[in-house]
């Protein structure tokens, strides 16, 4: 299909096989939308009524715990998908919400549609039951790394996803939230931060300029090395 040209050649192969038995209700009913950087195109307690498929850009989940203030948590990206998961556990609402972080082209496919299916092709039932799995396995264990890092670590994981957020990547990226807001995202005491903060700067991984913290790529670049060998290793 052409819509999944823009894909990486991994993920466009896959999404060639998955969809090359989707049934005509499908193909019709499917559309692609373009959804401005920092909409809400998901919202959490909402009632579950499409699929929604990243072909382009990027997009943050967002947890709303009891004491209304959120939390995002993760970003995503081309090929990954939403409100399956729901449906397949039969949940009637989104669980999370989805915002833009970059402009992206989203495919949408009305839920019903997409489970009716499921329901018949064994093979896309396999490939996407695969995937899930996995998905889930890896962020349970990502969750439990996370819950033992140190702070220093903690801050690395939230730096490099706003980074991440800014395709291409810039040469530098400075932030524009205060300690306050950065230390509610990332779920630790603004002390804790500053300590954090400063600790990365004498690691030379981040500077400080005016009193905002500001990200060089080669500081990006060795912060995602060291996570990607914390979270694999």
């Amino acid at each position: 299909m052409d819509m999944f040209k823009a894909l990486p050649p991994d993920k466009r192969r896959y999404m060639e096989l998955l969809f090359r038995n989707c049934t005509e209700e499908v193909k019709y009913y499917m559309s692609l939308v373009e959804v401005e950087a920092g909409r809400t195109f998901i919202k959490a307690g909402s009632d579950c009524t499409h699929i929604f498929l990243i072909l382009s850009g990027k997009v943050t989940g967002v947890e709303w715990p009891t004491h209304e203030r959120s939390y995002p948590f993760k970003d995503f990206g081309p090929g990954d998908f939403f409100g399956e998961i729901e449906r397949f556990a039969g949940l009637p609402q989104y669980r999370i919400s989805i915002v833009a972080a970059t402009r992206c082209q989203v495919l949408t496919i009305p839920a019903d549609a997409y489970m009716d299916w499921m329901r018949m092709d064994v093979d896309a039932l396999f490939l996407r039951t695969q995937e899930n799995m996995h998905r889930l396995i890896t962020q349970t264990a990502e969750a439990r790394k996370y819950l033992f890092m140190e702070g220093k670590d903690r801050l690395m994981v939230h730096l490099i996803r706003l980074f991440e957020q800014k395709q291409p990547l810039p040469q530098s990226l400075e932030l524009k939230q205060t300690r306050t807001q950065m230390a509610e995202e990332i779920g630790f005491s603004t002390k804790t931060l500053n300590r954090s903060i400063k600790r990365l700067e004498e690691l030379s991984l981040l500077q400080i300029h005016r009193g905002k913290v500001v990200i060089p790529l080669a500081g990006y670049q060795q912060m995602k090395a060291y996570m990607e060998h914390y979270v694999n290793g």
